[in-house]
């Protein structure tokens, strides 16, 4: 189990949660530790969605909100002076981090498909859970979609299957999901022995997991590795932040993305120090070989990245640096898409 850093005390711990928890409605010791309310978005708002083309397909990045986490929930262990520097080297603040949500956005032709469906009715702040608001905005009709790949299930992944009221966002969707993945949750007996966050934190997900899993039961569609899930997508093993996790690898044409989910979380920390273990991963050992893997494939294929959690849209290369990690190469901005 990873050793935590002493700044990492009760309270930093439970801003934490509110990455991997996605800022759910939790016990109200927790609600006040969660999240730093952020101000509502308003007429001056930048842009919300970000259109690309993957080949032959039409892609948007659609922004769900940002999250803050402290910046030692990221690497675990790791000297504070360090992870500051580490941090001051990127520009970054040092203390608490704007974690960014986005959801992609995929019209193919023949489906239209978004992986993960962000916070939706678990966000307990107006800064996450604006989803469906912001694919409004792109001009998409959440009815349209009809199939949502679920890369993994933790709350601000899977918040976005209904509103606060219970009902569905996208009621014509199928739900794609690793068998590993929905198996786990699903599990009665399933623990988290291996979480650096804890037994209580593991109960947590474990709960909202299995209750949210459970809502789209008759809708799920498992798949396993190996097979394509629909046309055009097909799932990488991505296991260590989940049992189930997986990365998304999107083809079109000769074109290609790889969607990495949660295998890197913050481009200044995990990406630069593939070593280093986000204290919510299930097995951190086993996250750190599956980041190291898949970002040597990206960095081999020199393959287009889709990052859920990096500065939006979260769309770019990697390099490597001197430290023996990855260094991030946001794509520069396609301002006509129409072509």
């Amino acid at each position: 189990m990873t050793n935590l850093p002493a700044k990492l005390n009760r309270r930093a711990f439970l801003q934490m949660a509110s990455l991997s928890l996605g800022a759910v409605a939790l016990p109200t010791a927790f609600i006040n530790t969660v999240i730093a309310q952020q101000k509502r978005p308003n007429s001056l708002t930048n842009t919300a969605f970000y259109r690309f083309r993957l080949g032959n397909f039409q892609c948007i990045s659609v922004s769900d909100g940002i999250l803050n986490a402290p910046a030692a929930a990221f690497a675990g262990g790791i000297p504070a002076e360090q992870l500051k520097q580490a941090l001051s080297n990127k520009f970054q603040p040092t203390d608490s981090l704007p974690i960014n949500c986005n959801i992609l956005y995929v019209n193919t032709g023949r489906n239209q498909v978004l992986i993960d469906t962000g916070n939706g009715g678990l966000a307990s702040t107006r800064a996450v859970g604006r989803l469906v608001t912001n694919l409004r905005l792109a001009g998409i009709n959440p009815s349209n979609i009809d199939a949502i790949i679920i890369t993994h299930a933790h709350a601000d992944h899977i918040g976005g299957f209904t509103d606060k009221a219970g009902r569905f966002l996208f009621a014509n969707a199928r739900y794609y999901i690793h068998d590993v993945e929905y198996d786990f949750w699903t599990n009665p007996k399933a623990r988290l022995p291996k979480l650096p966050a804890g037994e209580k934190l593991a109960q947590e997900m474990l709960s909202i997991a299995k209750k949210s899993l459970g809502l789209i039961s008759k809708r799920v569609t498992k798949f396993s590795l190996g097979k394509e899930i629909i046309p055009g997508f097909s799932a990488i093993n991505a296991s260590g932040h989940t049992p189930g996790h997986v990365a998304i690898k999107i083809t079109a044409k000769d074109a290609s993305l790889i969607h990495v989910a949660d295998t890197v979380h913050h481009f200044a920390i995990n990406l630069s120090h593939p070593e280093w273990q986000p204290v919510f991963d299930a097995d951190p050992v086993q996250a750190v070989t599956t980041r190291q893997r898949i970002l040597s494939q990206i960095l081999t294929d020199r393959s287009l990245m889709f990052a859920y959690h990096f500065p939006f849209p979260g769309l770019g290369n990697i390099q490597t640096n001197n430290e023996g990690g990855f260094n991030w190469e946001p794509v520069a901005w396609q301002f006509d898409v129409t072509n």
